[in-house]
């Protein structure tokens, strides 16, 4: 299920560079019940997590800027987000990518391309654990990016 007790969707921000791509998650999730929010880069989602409060993040690891390496890190160490499960969505297929993307401090892994069903299965396996979503979206600028260098 992917709704907590009270009915509301599960809100999921999706973090992907590739316009077309981007476009197309945010159809597929918004189909399948989910409230869907889109950022195009690393920068884009730290601006949108100051007044929203995603239950999951699908983030693309390889994107100009700031990648889904440093956010996802950076994410993991602010008490505000450490909580907010990470599923790395990504076109590294290596023997180690699974493992550089969990030691960044993603929850899960899927390689592109992937099946809708294998997304959707991962999508509501981390959104039934439980976590963030419920308290009030409350962030300063410089809370969230202390820390981070500016591009």
């Amino acid at each position: 299920m992917n709704c907590k007790m009270d009915r509301r969707p599960a809100k999921v921000l999706v973090v992907e560079d590739h316009p077309d791509l981007l476009q197309f998650l945010d159809l597929v999730l918004t189909r399948h019940g989910w409230d869907v929010i889109t950022s195009s880069s690393g920068r884009e989602a730290l601006d949108k997590l100051k007044y929203t409060s995603p239950r999951l993040i699908l983030l693309d690891m390889w994107m100009p800027g700031m990648d889904g390496f440093e956010l996802a890190r950076f994410l993991k160490r602010c008490p505000h987000y450490r909580d907010i499960p990470i599923l790395a969505v990504t076109g590294l297929a290596g023997f180690d990518s699974r493992e550089l993307c969990l030691e960044a401090g993603c929850d899960d892994y899927i390689a592109k391309p992937f099946t809708l069903a294998d997304l959707r299965d991962r999508i509501t396996r981390l959104l039934s654990r439980g976590g963030p979503g419920t308290e009030p979206a409350h962030r300063n600028e410089d809370e969230i990016c202390k820390g981070i260098k500016k591009s």
